[in-house]
């Protein structure tokens, strides 16, 4: 367990609860495996990403390598990571969680999205779910996510191309929107996407929505009054 980064998120993320006003949904904490960072993209938090992209960068291509060949691809990929990113600024996601190195020599396809998202007091789950995902949905289950209620959302969709020049994938996304308070109607949104385009890479994005769902055990409230299950010191790059 010492071994496994935690990621802390949420309104007063990083601060110490008891000195806060507010309530245990505030804030919450769940644990990443390495190779993954955590890129705030919220509104007013631009110089937070900057240091998150620095921080991935830094531990990609150290200062300890020449800088004159490192210097490019330092280069090249804050630009990959910007413009990655910046579709889910304009989204108003409130951040993203990218594997940013390979796992036994594998890149990862997968993303983590977290959103809040305010609605009507007593609005149904799944509606707040229709008005994320466009198309539908195949698959819907109750859920509690550290003693609040949810639903898990599955979608899927083929013969899906991002530009031209991309192959036809398809694409798996599951959500889980959970309930922070409903007498203010807040719900915190956790969304996973994973793509594949043969048999042997769908094999992959199945066992990576196991690991989404495995992940989503470990979460835990950490906000003003909450009391989480003890988790490790160490941050993931870019984490609040």
């Amino acid at each position: 367990m010492s071994d496994v980064p935690t990621v802390s998120a949420g309104t007063d993320a990083g601060m110490d609860p008891k000195q806060l006003n507010g309530k245990p949904t505030d804030g919450w904490t769940f644990l990443l495996p390495p190779g993954w960072a955590r890129f705030p993209t919220g509104e007013g938090r631009a110089r937070e990403l900057d240091a998150a992209i620095e921080q991935v960068v830094a531990r990609a291509l150290p200062d300890s390598m020449p800088r004159d060949r490192a210097e490019p691809y330092r280069h090249m990929l804050r630009d990959e990571l910007y413009k990655t990113l910046a579709e889910s600024q304009e989204a108003g996601t409130g951040a993203v969680y990218l594997p940013t190195e390979p796992m036994d020599g594998v890149l990862v396809p997968a993303t983590i999205a977290e959103v809040e998202i305010v609605s009507d007091v007593g609005q149904d789950p799944l509606r707040v779910v229709t008005s994320i995902l466009s198309g539908g949905y195949e698959q819907s289950d109750p859920a509690e996510v550290d003693g609040r209620p949810a639903v898990r959302v599955v979608q899927t969709k083929h013969n899906m191309r991002r530009d031209p020049d991309w192959p036809e994938v398809s694409t798996r996304q599951v959500l889980y929107v959970v309930s922070r308070d409903e007498a203010a109607g807040e719900w915190l949104v956790l969304s996973f996407s994973t793509l594949w385009n043969s048999e042997k890479t769908e094999l992959l994005a199945e066992a990576l929505v196991l690991f989404f769902d495995a992940l989503m055990t470990t979460f835990r409230w950490a906000g003003p009054g909450a009391t989480p299950m003890s988790l490790p010191e160490r941050t993931v790059p870019g984490s609040a």
